[in-house]
């Protein structure tokens, strides 16, 4: 028998208000700059301004808002459209509708297909060119096999593999291979600079990933010389050959803030002069006045000014809580700022959070995806934390600090004979740091080194 049962909770609930601070907060310029010009053109109750009048427009707001009654506001208006602007996901927000105008440019898949047009290829094979173009991922590889294309398309997967044999061969080359050895095949037949290079990747490939070059010389009769060149000739293939013949996804950055030296102390400047100055229509102000015995209207016109004060304040809000999060990183890192060894101590975002009586949430959205323009150097506001290790005197450092040091390290070791990571444990021990193999393991991968044994040269 089902029993019916009460029990008290104690939750934390958002006011709207600070629901849409948040959603602001989260955005870097570009994005809010998009959102600014939507809310602009949804609520005719916010407007742009050259001049701010603010002193005004307070005060007409005062005499409108008094001896009203309370009017429910439907927050879900102003609201409903946070998820198209949260950051990261730039690419799945509906960009589109706010587009800024630009030069006409030539997208990716037309670039290649009209290479294909100038090989005077039938219908139906330009057909199944854009089949295999729709399909490529960002480093250009096909990720779905020919067979799906070939059965969508009624035809045979001899006829898919035709003209993907064709675009592979195109510039750049090695565009629609299926992973990474059938690639840089492509471009090294295509080249036929290195015959030695061509025979490696064809029938050596896994040798040659893991470095047993002894093998192939002994496999392909080939001198110590000629491995060389074939070596340094793959090196400079193309394992993304997507990557560097498209601009359509190139991210630029834009700081949000940047910090100024003057003269030993540092100034703060939230990076804003590019968003539209926005305010409280004057006009709707006046037509709630002239609109009191409509309730209807009233209702309405009450409704966009709420919404447009309320937006106008979370944009206030955001350039002072990025301001605020940034004077604080400045005041907790004094080797970094107050020296040329720029120097970074352990912090968290906690850290912060406590400084300034915000949110470890606040800190999280203020930091992830924004930048600071420094004199020095752009550079990530996330990246100024990090987690703690501890010296041998005592002392803790931050990890970045350690990071550096490993990644000097491997960069000055013998290229014949790297260090593996207990070795490198070893070094980083007798310099005072005690880091535990994993650890090592763990530095050197977030800074993109292989292992020792993927690391070793060919003497």
């Amino acid at each position: 028998m089902n029993k019916i049962s009460q029990k008290m909770e104690l939750r934390q609930q958002q006011s709207p208000q600070q629901v849409l601070q948040a959603s602001l907060l989260q955005l870097n310029l570009p994005l809010l700059e998009q959102r600014i010009l939507h809310e602009l053109e949804i609520n005719p109750a916010l407007e742009l301004v050259d001049i701010h009048n603010d002193a005004e427009i307070e005060e007409l707001h005062e005499d409108q808002t008094e001896a009203e009654e309370e009017i429910e506001f439907e927050w879900e208006e102003l609201l409903g459209m946070n998820d198209d602007y949260e950051y990261p996901k730039s690419k799945e927000n509906k960009a589109e509708e706010f587009e800024t105008p630009l030069a006409n440019r030539e997208t990716f898949s037309e670039r290649i297909m009209k290479q294909l047009q100038d090989c005077d290829m039938s219908k139906k094979d330009l057909e199944i060119s854009e089949q295999i173009l729709g399909n490529l991922d960002e480093q250009g590889y096909l990720n779905i096999e020919p067979t799906l294309i070939s059965d969508r398309m009624h035809l045979t997967v001899e006829d898919v593999l035709k003209v993907m044999h064709k675009i592979q061969r195109l510039d750049p080359s090695g565009l629609s291979a299926r992973n990474i050895q059938e690639c840089l095949h492509i471009q090294a037949e295509v080249r036929n600079e290195n015959p030695v290079a061509v025979t490696i990747l064809k029938d050596y490939f896994d040798d040659f990933v893991n470095h047993r070059y002894e093998k192939i010389m002994d496999g392909m009769g080939c001198s110590k010389d000629e491995l060389n060149e074939a070596m340094e000739f793959v090196s400079r293939l193309n394992p993304s050959p997507r990557d560097d013949q498209t601009t359509e996804n190139l991210d630029i950055i834009i700081p949000d803030v940047a910090v100024e030296d003057r003269n030993g102390e540092y100034h703060i400047i939230i990076q804003d002069g590019s968003l539209p100055e926005i305010r409280v229509s004057e006009n709707y102000i006046n037509m709630l006045a002239q609109h009191k015995d409509k309730k209807d209207v009233k209702i309405f016109i009450k409704k966009k000014l709420e919404s447009a004060t309320w937006f106008v304040e979370a944009v206030k809000q955001r350039k002072l809580t990025i301001h605020q999060v940034m004077d604080s990183i400045i005041k907790h890192q004094p080797d970094y700022f107050g020296s040329d060894k720029r120097t970074l101590k352990p912090m968290i975002l906690k850290d912060i959070a406590d400084d300034i009586g915000m949110d470890i949430s606040t800190i999280s959205r203020v930091t992830n995806g924004k930048y600071v323009q420094l004199p020095w150097e752009i550079k990530e506001l996330k990246t100024f934390f990090s987690e703690g290790i501890k010296t041998e005197g005592g002392e803790s450092v931050s990890s970045t600090e350690v990071k550096s040091i490993l990644k000097e390290i491997i960069e000055m070791e013998d290229k014949f004979n790297p260090i593996p990571d207990e070795k490198l444990a070893k070094l980083l021990k007798g310099k005072g740091y005690h880091i535990a193999r994993r650890t090592v393991a763990k530095y050197r991968e977030q800074l993109k080194f292989p292992t020792a044994r993927l690391r070793r040269k060919l003497k």
